[in-house]
């Protein structure tokens, strides 16, 4: 299937963003790296100088944050139109006709003016200050989102950065041997096998190595949609690994939690519907001056008074929009009483993870021993004492390790981060 674009090229659905935003936006492949990046040359944050420079600057520009205030931006015209006053209305009325032979024509205006009762214009100003102050609480909720997701991605990143270096130094330590084993002029059984599992370990780390590219491509998509800048700009500026893990209070206060307030700003709005359905229970007045006018043959009269519209309010006083408002009022509120419960447990829940994930890293060897273990047996390697699926293991432990620990210090930074999110901490929280 193709696409034709507006300049005319003829692209594939895969390669539609290069014909319409250019080759020179795409990252190249080969080798593993993109292509120059240009600072300035889009919209993007000043180059960093520290880790939250970035977050800050996330925080700006995400394109989800900019949605949010595009939104919040179009609300507050709502209280304009809340304000707005019912235009008055002119009605006319004009007949003509004949009798015993005398013409006779009648003309009648009615100009008429809303009187809105029951307060109507003000509670349509209070509905509107409620959704402009919900607005501001999903701006807020979705910067808190991205503040999260900003910091994660950041230790993520450092985390493939040394998993890539380490790779790398297995790969170079492999095809070493690789060389040496095939520079032999003949090969016991035992050197045999030894080369079949190096080679196989070889094809191993292509595979993983794949993995890691595919990995870093996705985080250096995130940074650059939601910064601008390029890996280059920011890796000089990621977190260190946590060498101190605080401690979580465990009380479970979760009544400043973003979310928390975006649902107070939705039951905010569901009471000031209330109102509003309220004040529809009484009627518009329509009320002007009118002028009337006669003419029968050479006789005219003009005649001047008032008109006066008055809906009665037999059938309904709006119950039934009372009704629904209130239940919608009464929802909006359990859905907070829910919301407090569920996110107490998920606080709870995620404060046992974050302090088992603690404990399991204090208490495991760090990857700075595992690396000086793992020189030992090298050294024993090329000395000859231990075997070649002995040194061949010690680069699939290595590694299997580091993710591993990677994968539990992801966990408790993701827990650390959830519960300052539950806490209405986050924006106070840095790096």
């Amino acid at each position: 299937m193709s696409v034709t674009t507006e300049n005319g090229k003829v692209c594939t659905i895969l390669g539609l963003i290069l014909c319409i935003i250019g080759p020179q936006s795409i990252y190249a492949l080969e080798g593993g790296h993109a292509q120059e990046h240009v600072h300035g040359t889009h919209v993007e944050c000043e180059l960093p100088k520290s880790s939250m420079d970035i977050v800050e600057c996330a925080m700006k520009l995400h394109p989800s944050i900019k949605r949010a205030q595009v939104k919040h931006e179009s609300i507050e015209n709502l209280e304009i139109k809340a304000l707005q006053r019912p235009n008055p209305t002119l009605s006319t009325r004009f007949v003509r006709g004949d009798s015993d032979g005398q013409e006779i024509s009648e003309l009648e205006a009615n100009f008429n003016f809303t009187v809105e009762l029951g307060n109507k214009r003000g509670a349509r100003k209070e509905v509107a200050l409620a959704r402009r102050y919900n607005a501001e609480a999903q701006k807020d909720s979705v910067k808190a989102r991205v503040k999260l997701l900003t910091i994660l991605n950041m230790h993520r990143l450092r985390q493939v950065l040394s998993e890539k270096t380490l790779l790398d130094e297995s790969v170079k330590a492999i095809n070493n041997v690789l060389t040496r084993l095939k520079k032999l002029p003949r090969l016991t059984a035992e050197q045999e096998a030894s080369l079949t599992l190096f080679e196989l370990a070889m094809e191993e780390s292509k595979v993983h190595g794949a993995e890691l590219f595919e990995l870093e491509k996705s985080l250096e998509h995130f940074f650059h949609v939601a910064t601008g800048h390029a890996l280059n700009e920011i890796t000089s500026f990621l977190p260190d690994t946590p060498s101190k893990w605080p401690t979580i209070n465990t009380a479970q206060q979760v009544s400043d939690s973003p979310q928390i307030r975006e649902l107070e700003s939705l039951a905010q709005i569901a009471n000031r519907e209330y109102k509003l359905e309220n004040s529809k229970a009484f009627p518009d007045i329509k009320i002007g001056p009118s002028y009337a006018r006669e003419e029968n043959g050479e006789r005219k009269n003009e005649m001047f008074g008032f008109n006066i519209q008055l809906p009665i309010p037999i059938f309904q006083r709006n119950e039934g929009g009372r009704a629904f408002a209130k239940s919608e009022e009464l929802r909006a509120k359990r859905n907070i009483t829910l919301a407090k419960s569920e996110m107490k447990h998920e606080r709870f829940e995620r404060r046992r993870v974050y302090e088992n994930a603690v404990k399991n890293l204090k208490s495991t060897m760090s990857v700075e021993q595992l690396e000086a273990k793992h020189k030992k047996i090298e050294k024993l390697y090329h000395r000859g004492v231990v075997s070649s699926s002995i040194y061949l293991d010690s680069f699939k432990q290595r590694l299997s390790y580091l993710k591993r620990r990677n994968q539990r210090e992801m966990t408790a930074l993701n827990s650390l981060w959830e519960v300052h999110l539950y806490d209405g901490k986050i924006f106070k929280e840095k790096l």
